[in-house]
């Protein structure tokens, strides 16, 4: 460990996980996890009772699902800055994104809600992977949206970018399901295929509807 590098959200003296102790090792990085530490008490004081749980959820989350994924100072870092970014919006009311998207080819729009917390979807993709007997296991998201059809109760149909760890190797894939009829497909994709209207696409495609 580097010496006089401290991290803000946990003693480096008592670092235990290999991602505590590349954030305690750089100085750059423990400085990140400072300024996160300060946004987010700031974007705590901010927003309302309802916020606040939010805002609890989503760093527990955060922490498991993006940040403890990184192997690397470029990874954290990168993580840490979209994080900081993120909590700086300091909203009084935190809610989810919706929106009305035309699909490619399309004259209609579809509604789409896209998630600030992308890993609330994991463990329903998990149940769903195991459901279709494929290998491997959904470890964290970077993006998730959900097509919802009709009034509340109707069904909703979400879609991932996530990691998928089968063994050794993670790649980067698409996933969806749905909470009715037990849509789900998965594919890998390319990095350059990541961006919200692919993800629209592929969900409206194979998990949408009834």
């Amino acid at each position: 460990m580097a010496s006089g590098v401290c991290a803000a959200s946990f003693d480096c003296a008592k670092a235990k996980s290999d991602t505590e102790k590349l954030i305690c090792k750089d100085a750059e990085t423990s400085a990140l996890d400072s300024k996160l530490q300060q946004a987010y008490k700031t974007a705590q004081a901010a927003t309302d009772a309802a916020g606040k749980k939010v805002l609890v959820d989503e760093q527990r989350h955060w922490i498991t699902y993006v940040r403890d994924l990184c192997t690397d100072q470029a990874c954290l870092q990168q993580a840490y800055t979209a994080r900081i970014a993120l909590l700086a919006r300091n909203e009084k009311y935190i809610i989810d994104k919706s929106s009305c998207e035309t699909l490619a080819g399309g004259t209609q729009c579809v509604n789409v809600v896209t998630y600030r917390d992308p890993s609330i979807r994991i463990h329903s993709f998990n149940q769903s992977l195991g459901q279709a007997k494929q290998a491997g296991k959904i470890i964290g998201c970077s993006q998730l949206i959900n097509l919802p059809v009709g009034t509340a109760g109707s069904n909703n149909s979400f879609g991932g970018i996530c990691t998928l760890q089968d063994g050794t190797q993670r790649k980067v894939v698409e996933i969806c399901d749905d909470d009715m009829f037990g849509h789900f497909e998965i594919k890998p994709i390319d990095l350059q295929e990541t961006s919200e209207k692919n993800l629209i696409g592929f969900t409206h495609e194979n998990c949408f509807g009834g």
